[in-house]
Parts: structure tokens; C-alpha cells; sequence
């Protein structure tokens, strides 16, 4: 498309589209054009900063967006002014700034996390036929906050409130175990590994062994460890700081748990818990457990 004698492209940056044709005509556009076209490009430019890739040069936030320098380098300087973005004077680099940190927590006390899973669980119990829950840790235990039922007669049982020591249940283990050491000593200090079953893990050492597990292959079981004949699958759910905050699961009889049926539920569990996480603002990235 040719408009004005300069041919005009449009570019996806994330969910943003900005047009690449150099801003030279200022405020003089009518019905505020120019603004629209400022915010749409700013926005974009945030948009960059969205995988945790760290800092970014001037070059290749322009050359990501596709705007020219002058005007990239123009609402960059806006952005920084207003907090949204930080520029080292050094490097000439810029990063994330307090502003938009500000806004993250904004979103994390204003919306709560139960909502931003309910349909998730929802479409979680209807594609395993189980029940799925979302717990957080309280003092020592996974405590659902929210729970989706399938559609089926038979099923397990379980409500919001509910709870269950972190060592003998998938969604604890699957919190703990991203957790840093000393907060994991802290827990097992604090409220020990009561035995709820024969099969209840209650030694630390074995303990320990589990939660290695968990985090080599992306999600923990609860085999019978905390009701007789239910099992659990879960995994983990971080916020965007990277930050256990809480286990997504589905559970039911454990005879059901088995062969290609539990792969299913292991991968069905595994998108829930990504598709939460995502909600909340993380972008997968190699997490360090300390």
C-alpha cells in the first residue's frame, strides 16, 4: 500500500502491529492519529522485553519492531522518563524498568489466581475424565483453592479447603520441590513428614530423591501417598517472576493411572499448569532451583 508517496508495511511484534513508515508528521495528523500511532508503537517496543532475554541495544529494538532509529530512540526516551524502561548510559542498553514492575503486581493482588484457572481445570477434568484441583501452599500443606469436576458418576471427591501435608501430595511436591533450600528445610523443620499411608514418603533423604525427581521430569506423583487408592498427577504453576505459587492436579482411583491413560494425564497436567503460568506472566525459561 502506497499512501503519500511512501510505501507503508505493517509488522506483528507479539500481539502488537506497528507500521514502519517513519513518524515525520508529529501532532498535526487529525483525530488524534499521531497518538495512536506513538501508543501502538511504544507498546510494541515493551513487547520485546517479553521473553527473559535481558537487556536490548537501541539497534535491535528497531530492527525487532521494524520503526526507524529517530523515532524508536524518540519513545524510548518517553518510556524511560516514565519509568517503564531503564537505559544503561554505559552499555546503551535498556531493560525493564520499575514502572512496569509496579503493574505486574498490580495485576498479581488485583486478580486472583483461582479465576485465572477455573476454566483452565475445567478444561483439565473434561480432557482426563478426573478431578482437577489447584493448590497453594499454607503452613506445611497443599490447600485447594480451586477444584473442576468431570462429568462422570464415579470420581474423586474433593472440595476448596482441602488439604494435604506437601510431602504425600502431587501438587505440594510439585511447589516444594522449585522451592530454595532453605525454605524446603524450613518446611520439613517446621511440620515433619507424618505418615498418611503405607506408601506416605517419611524419610528426608527419600524425600529429597522425590523432589529430584520431580524436577528432572517435570511433574510429581502421588501414588496412594496420602489416600489409599487415589493417585495424583501434578505440576507446577509460576508467576511471572518465576516463583512457585502454586500445583495443578488431577487425581482419582489409581487403578486408572496407568499405561498410556497416565501419559495422557501427565501431558494433559503439564499444559494446564503452562497455560496458568503463562496467565500469570511467566515465559518458560531455565529456572535455577538454589
Amino acid at each position: 500500500m502506497v499512501a503519500d508517496g511512501r510505501r507503508a508495511t505493517r509488522r506483528a511484534v507479539g500481539e502488537v502491529a506497528v507500521d514502519d513508515q517513519p513518524d515525520r508528521s508529529g501532532a498535526a495528523e487529525p483525530g488524534g492519529t499521531y497518538q495512536i500511532r506513538a501508543l501502538t508503537r511504544g507498546l510494541a517496543l515493551l513487547s520485546c522485553f517479553r521473553a527473559r532475554s535481558g537487556d536490548r541495544s537501541l539497534s535491535e529494538l528497531a530492527a525487532q519492531t521494524g520503526l526507524d532509529k529517530s523515532t524508536a530512540l524518540r519513545l524510548l526516551t518517553r518510556l524511560v522518563d516514565a519509568g517503564y524502561l531503564t537505559r544503561d548510559r554505559e552499555q546503551r542498553r535498556y531493560r525493564i524498568g520499575p514502572a512496569v514492575l509496579e503493574l505486574a503486581n498490580a495485576f498479581q493482588t488485583s486478580t486472583p489466581l483461582a479465576v485465572i484457572a477455573r476454566d483452565h481445570l475445567r478444561t483439565l477434568a473434561e480432557r482426563t475424565g478426573q478431578t482437577a484441583q489447584l493448590a497453594v501452599l499454607r503452613d506445611g500443606d497443599a490447600m485447594n483453592v480451586a477444584v473442576a469436576f468431570a462429568n462422570r458418576t464415579l470420581r474423586q471427591v474433593t472440595y476448596v479447603g482441602d488439604r494435604q501435608p506437601v510431602h504425600c501430595a502431587s501438587t505440594g511436591k510439585a511447589m516444594v520441590a522449585h522451592l530454595h533450600r532453605d525454605e524446603l528445610d524450613a518446611i520439613v523443620a517446621t511440620y515433619g513428614l507424618p505418615r498418611r499411608t503405607q506408601r506416605t514418603i517419611v524419610a528426608p533423604a527419600a524425600f529429597a530423591e522425590e523432589l529430584s525427581r520431580v524436577r528432572e521430569r517435570g511433574y510429581a506423583v502421588d501414588d496412594e501417598e496420602a489416600i489409599e487408592g487415589v493417585r495424583c498427577v501434578g505440576a507446577v504453576v509460576r508467576d511471572y517472576t518465576g516463583r512457585p505459587v502454586a500445583g495443578v492436579s488431577v487425581s482419582g482411583a489409581a487403578g486408572e493411572f496407568v499405561s498410556d491413560a497416565f501419559v495422557r494425564y501427565v501431558e494433559a497436567v503439564q499444559h494446564a499448569a503452562t497455560a496458568i503460568s503463562a496467565e500469570l506472566g511467566f515465559v518458560a525459561a531455565s529456572v535455577a532451583v538454589a
